[in-house]
């Protein structure tokens, strides 16, 4: 169903305990396609889970189950702009999404488009910036790379503590999560959080991308940029 690859990449990412969850995905996957009238999945790689490419929409499963709900809130809070990907039922209990498919699929041109579109949902209900700044560093930077760097977490959690104007950020705004569509670029794979919009901007101004309708200071995200120095080195 996986191949070894993803299944170390999952085990890195959720421990030993995810075997069981990866063994069972064949009887998972058959039963979500039978109840949702999808055919012919083929499995592509995601970072909290599996995702399956299906005649009839896109599945996608993670073996924990609140980031499943925390995806489902965020995709209902976006369901009024065509710049995120559509949520077409879930099944919660399973730690399944379905979700549109995006058509052609390709890396989108002008993936900054997006992002002014995506910072006028409502925010209220969804976890602060600084949750998310702990997460990259403590988490994610540390594993990935074996160093803490308290310097520049200490820095980067100052600017989340910043007098700005907050709102909906996507929280993983990089332009791999942006595909072109029939009507135009559009966003996948949220980890929404509230907070500084220049967030959203640091991937597409490190990557040299033109910013249509940049909803922040340019001194700001590279502010920003230099607290995530780490990440990009």
């Amino acid at each position: 169903m996986i191949d070894e690859d993803a299944r170390a990449r999952l085990t890195r990412r959720f421990g030993t305990g995810v075997s069981a969850w990866i063994d069972a995905l064949p009887d998972l996957v058959a039963t979500l396609t039978a109840r949702w009238g999808l055919t012919n999945p083929t499995h592509v790689p995601g970072g909290t889970g599996a995702t399956f490419l299906c005649t009839g929409g896109v599945l996608k499963l993670t073996p924990d189950h609140d980031i499943a709900v925390h995806e489902a809130r965020a995709l209902a809070a976006w369901a009024g702009t065509p710049a995120m990907v559509d949520l077409l039922d879930a099944d919660l209990t399973r730690g399944a999404l379905l979700l549109e498919t995006i058509a052609p699929g390709t890396p989108a041109a002008d993936p900054a488009k997006v992002v002014p579109h995506l910072h006028e949902a409502n925010p209220a209900g969804f976890p602060p910036l600084k949750a998310r700044v702990d997460f990259l560093f403590e988490t994610v930077l540390t594993r990935r790379t074996g160093t803490y760097y308290a310097t520049e977490h200490h820095r980067a959690r100052k600017l989340a503590d910043d007098n700005v104007t907050p709102v909906l950020l996507h929280g993983d705004m990089h332009p791999g999560n942006v595909l072109q569509g029939p009507r135009g670029p559009v966003a996948i794979d949220p980890r929404a959080c509230v907070g500084d919009p220049a967030v959203d901007w640091l991937d597409l101004v490190h990557g040299g991308y033109d910013l249509h309708g940049a909803d922040v200071d340019l001194d700001r995200v590279h502010e920003w940029l230099t607290a995530f120095k780490p990440f990009y080195g």
